[in-house]
Order: structure tokens, then C-alpha cells, then sequence
């Protein structure tokens, strides 16, 4: 079988298998869970600079993968089927470059026959476990990213390492970090690649230190210009550094055995999600005990495979390193889960890659042979089945989220997102059982959809004082979520005066808070200009003529409130 194969055909076949698992993503709609804050921001972004894309000062610094976006609103106008078919191509480029890293190993070790780098491909294709990176527009962060990391890789493995090798791999790391800045924990694996070889001889570390000093002053000048980077772009804070650093040694520390318990359990949960990623799940919060003595498995697994110094070894600690990124999530409290599938999407193509290369190595009887192409085959049956199905479901954001909720109980932001769906569909009284139902666990990443949520139907259901009441409280604690909270606020109070039920002087001095906190938060000079038109409606012409005059002064050239702007500025002058 394996003689009446060749490259081109192999390529065909992969393009083939992982366009037609992903194409009903074209199909889905946007998911409710962040992609609509992406395409609102966007659509408001006309006047952003390419300095402060990449000078944001915020916990991420993506500016590659917001590079993407604006280009997704410039080309086809963020229309949902280009940014998830753009999703899938990402997918399908990092597929062809695990099959060209692995050709590239194979036939570095005598094998010319791309049959090994076309399993290792369509393993990492149609991996389940990916599904949630290729089908979430917002998880693109992911794929992106892979391309420059496996790029890199495929820079590095060579015959022979040069410079010019080692120089060109590590900005391509650099670019990666660009899209998702976990990408720099594959930088301590590409340090000491040269310390692994396929060979019988076994230099000291000492030796292969001095043999490829080049690469290690590469490499170690790449990690120094890395945060350098991140200081000069981000010169008030780098959010996500400091977060790191307070959570592990710092003020918010919560003591060595928690600190150590809970990376070892992800570690656990992670090596069974990339050999037996069922049940998907997009609202992973827990998982249990049990996976703590793998959890401890793999650390020694890892420091064993360390000494063997062959490929297959470096490409297994290639997946610890890069992984180690979503170990550290449990305890930071970063994002809506503490534990994702996505987080696996690099690892995952470093684990499919060391397990073929290990396979290979390996002396099998002809029926030994039969045995594995069989297993081979059912393992990509059931891999690509399981894809499949998983796209179709992110075609409903209702089925999806429900899904969550079955697999997640409880889980704040899956009953919010069921709400929202109900809702969208006109299932109101059943939407309106799910609010009643929930149960806001403060401990949560983003609890205040739960509650913003709750606001949204005691508003529906005319009660606008307790829906306020229940904004202020979230207001105490907003996380991410203060500008939306303090905009959904003020519209309430426009609904209030609009139904009698409250005055514009009465809520004259809260609304001048929130809209100073919104300018506060956002720069925006629009917050200015309905300052003024707030204070315009209670007779206050000179604070009036101040925030009118700040609007004009700030806004952008084409922005619609700018000449209004100028023109009341001189009118509440007179």
C-alpha cells in the first residue's frame, strides 16, 4: 500500500478529509459566547491605528489575531461563513505542516514513504479535541498561532542545524506569540533540541553547548526580546506577567500544595483529553481527584523522556512545554473555564508527531503491522466521526449551550447562553424558567453574564428598578464587564423616563457617573458628546459646552456626531 502512495497524493487526500469534516462550519452562525463583543468592537474600530493595535496595554497581547479580524471586516464585511471558512484553512495549513515536519523526520531516518506523515496529519485533523478551536471564530487565537510554532519546528529540524536555521525559527516563534503569547513556552524546548538526536552518540550537554552556542544565544535572545517587547508595548503594565506572578508568589497566593494540586490534575485531564478526548465539552469548570496521579505521571514521564534524547522525546516535551501554558489557567483565574479543549491545539500537533516517530521505531511482524494499520484506521474512523458531529452541533447555538449545561450543571454562563438562545428564537417563558433557575456562583470567570442576564428579563418583564438594582450590584464587581454594564444601566434608565416611571433629572446625576466612568474606560469622545447632551437636557449650558467641545476636538474626522458636536459647542456658548 504504502509503495503506490506519493506525496502529492497524500496532500490531496488530507486537503480532502479535513475541508469535508469542517465545510458545515461554514454553515454556523456566530457562537453567543464572545464573538458577538469581536464583531461589535470591530465594527466600531474604522479609526484605529495600526500603533495602538499593536500598544493595547490589556491582560492579552494578540495584535496578529486582531490583525485577522480587521482584515475579516475590510474584505467581506465580518460576514460569518468567510471567518469560519477562514478558520478551517488555518486548520488545514497547520495539518500540512505536521505532514511535512513528519516527512521531513522520516526521511531523515531513512524512510522515504509519506505514509507516516500522512497518519500523523490526519490525526492531528481530525483530532476531536481541535473541533472547538475550528469551529469557535473567537478560538482562532489557537490555529493561528500553530502555523508560526509548527513553522518553527519545521525550521528546526534539519539535517544539519545552522544559524540562519535556528535565527528563522526563532522569529517565527516571535510572530507566533504575536497571535496567542502562550507560544513562547515552546521556546525552553527549542533551546535544547539539539541536545536530542536520533543517533547512537550521545554528546554531553556541555558538548552540545559548545557545538550550537549559536543556537542557544538565538534562543535565549528571543525569551529576552519577548518581554522586552511586551514592557515596551505594554510600557504601563503587562497585565498578564503581573497576573502570573501575584497568583504564584504574591499576594493572591493560595499556598504551595493548592498551587501544585491543581496544574498536576489539568496535567492528568489533559494527557487523557489527547488519547481520549469523549466527551467534548465547551464548559469544562472541574474535573477530578483522580487525575492527580497522572497528573504526577506525566512529570516524571516527562523528565524520563528528557534523558532519552531522541526526536520522539523532544517532540512529546515539546507538548509538556507548550502545554504547561493551560496549567497555570486553573490557578489565575483568566479565563470562562479553567479548562479548555483549545488549549490543546498546539500540544496536540507535538503529541501527534512524537507518538508516529515513536511507532516508527518500532520492530513489528508483518502481522504486527496489520494489527496497527487497523487500529490506525479505527482510531481515525472514530476521530473523524466524533469531528464531524461536533461541527454540526456548533451549527445551534442552543443545542450547543445545552449541551454544556447537560456535561457542565450549574454552569453560570451556559445557562446564560441558553437563555440568550430561547430568547433569540422567541422561547420566552422557556427562557425566562432558565433565569429563574440560575444560580450565580461568584467563584466563576465571568459570573456577571448570570446576572446581566437576570437584569435583561426582569427589564423584559417591566421591572426596572429591580433590574438596575441588580446591575449596581454587579457593578461592585464587574470584571470584564463594567462598559456593558454601566451602557445597559443607562438604557434602562432611558426606558424608565420613557415610561413614566422616573424623571431625566432624577437620573441626571448617575448618568453623568457612568457615562465619566465609560469615557474613563473607553477614551471614546462619543461618551462626551452625550455628556453634553445630558447636561443639555437639564439646563447646564456651560458643562454642556464643555463636553461638546471635548467631542469635536477628539472625535475622528468622519465620525456622524462631530459636527453636531461643533455646532452645539458654539450654541451653548452664546
Amino acid at each position: 500500500m504504502s509503495r503506490d502512495l506519493n506525496t502529492r497524493s497524500c496532500l490531496l487526500l488530507l486537503t480532502f478529509v479535513v475541508l469535508g469534516t469542517y465545510y458545515p462550519a461554514i454553515f454556523s452562525p456566530f457562537n453567543s459566547m464572545d464573538d458577538p463583543g469581536t464583531v461589535n468592537f470591530l465594527l466600531n474600530a474604522d479609526n484605529l491605528t495600526l500603533r495602538e493595535v499593536f500598544t493595547p496595554g490589556n491582560t492579552y497581547y494578540r495584535p496578529l489575531l486582531f490583525l485577522t479580524f480587521w482584515a475579516d471586516n475590510y474584505l467581506w464585511g465580518l460576514l460569518e461563513s468567510f471567518m469560519h471558512l477562514e478558520n478551517i484553512l488555518m486548520h488545514l495549513v497547520n495539518a500540512l505542516l505536521v505532514f511535512a515536519i513528519t516527512l521531513r523526520l522520516s526521511r531523515l531516518r531513512g524512510i522515504e514513504t509519506p505514509l507516516w506523515a500522512l497518519v500523523a496529519s490526519l490525526l492531528f485533523g481530525l483530532h476531536p479535541i481541535n473541533a472547538e478551536s475550528v469551529n469557535w471564530v473567537s478560538g482562532r487565537t489557537d490555529p493561528l498561532a500553530c502555523i508560526f510554532v509548527l513553522l518553527s519546528v519545521f525550521l528546526l529540524v534539519r539535517s544539519r542545524l545552522t544559524p540562519l536555521s535556528s535565527l528563522l525559527a526563532a522569529l517565527s516563534l516571535l510572530v507566533a506569540c504575536l497571535a496567542k503569547e502562550t507560544a513562547i513556552f515552546f521556546l525552553p524546548a527549542a533551546l535544547i533540541y539539539p541536545y536530542f538526536a536520533d543517533s547512537s552518540e550521545r554528546p554531553s550537554l556541555l558538548q552540545v553547548a559548545k557545538q550550537h552556542w549559536i543556537h542557544l544565544f538565538v534562543w535565549v535572545g528571543t525569551g529576552v526580546g519577548f518581554f522586552a517587547f511586551r514592557a515596551l508595548a505594554a510600557p504601563v503594565r503587562d497585565a498578564g506577567v503581573a497576573r502570573v506572578v501575584t497568583h504564584v508568589v504574591g499576594e493572591k497566593s493560595v499556598g504551595l500544595f493548592f498551587t501544585l494540586k491543581l496544574p498536576l490534575k489539568a496535567a492528568g485531564f489533559y494527557l487523557k483529553k489527547l488519547v481520549q478526548p469523549f466527551p467534548l465539552n465547551f464548559g469544562i469548570i472541574q474535573v477530578s481527584d483522580l487525575y492527580l496521579p497522572l497528573g504526577v505521571l506525566v512529570c516524571l514521564v516527562v523528565v524520563w523522556l528528557v534523558f532519552r534524547r531522541t526526536l520522539s522525546a523532544f517532540f512529546f516535551v515539546s507538548a509538556a512545554a507548550v502545554g504547561c501554558s493551560a496549567l497555570m489557567i486553573p490557578l489565575l483565574g483568566l479565563t470562562w473555564t479553567p479548562l479548555a479543549e483549545r488549549y490543546m491545539y498546539i500540544p496536540g500537533a507535538f503529541f501527534v508527531v512524537g507518538g508516529v516517530l515513536a511507532v516508527q521505531t518500532l520492530e513489528l511482524s508483518q502481522r504486527g503491522r496489520q494489527w496497527l494499520a487497523l487500529g490506525v484506521f479505527v482510531v481515525l474512523a472514530v476521530a473523524g466521526y466524533g469531528t464531524a458531529e461536533r461541527t454540526l452541533l456548533w451549527q445551534d447555538n442552543l443545542a450547543l449551550f445545552q449541551d454544556t449545561l447537560k456535561k457542565s450543571p450549574n454552569f453560570t454562563p451556559a445557562q446564560n447562553e441558553v437563555a440568550n438562545a430561547l430568547y433569540q428564537k422567541g422561547r420566552d417563558a422557556e427562557a425566562r424558567a432558565v433565569v429563574s433557575s440560575m444560580q450565580v456562583n461568584a467563584s466563576l470567570i465571568n459570573y456577571q453574564y448570570g446576572l446581566r442576564t437576570k437584569a435583561s428579563a426582569l427589564a423584559a418583564a417591566g421591572d426596572f428598578e429591580g433590574a438596575v438594582a441588580v446591575l449596581k450590584e454587579v457593578l461592585k464587581d464587574p470584571g470584564q464587564h463594567e462598559i456593558a454594564v454601566c451602557n445597559q444601566i443607562l438604557k434602562l434608565y432611558e426606558m424608565q423616563v420613557d415610561a413614566g416611571r422616573t424623571t431625566r433629572a432624577q437620573v441626571y446625576p448617575d448618568s453623568v457617573r457612568l457615562l465619566s466612568r465609560l469615557y474613563e474606560l473607553t477614551r471614546d469622545p462619543f461618551y462626551h458628546y452625550r455628556l453634553g447632551v445630558v447636561h443639555m437636557m437639564q439646563k447646564k449650558r456651560q458643562l454642556a459646552q464643555v463636553n461638546f467641545a471635548q467631542a469635536a476636538a477628539h472625535a475622528p474626522a468622519n465620525a456622524v456626531y462631530r459636527q453636531p458636536a461643533l455646532k452645539l459647542a458654539k450654541k451653548m456658548a452664546e
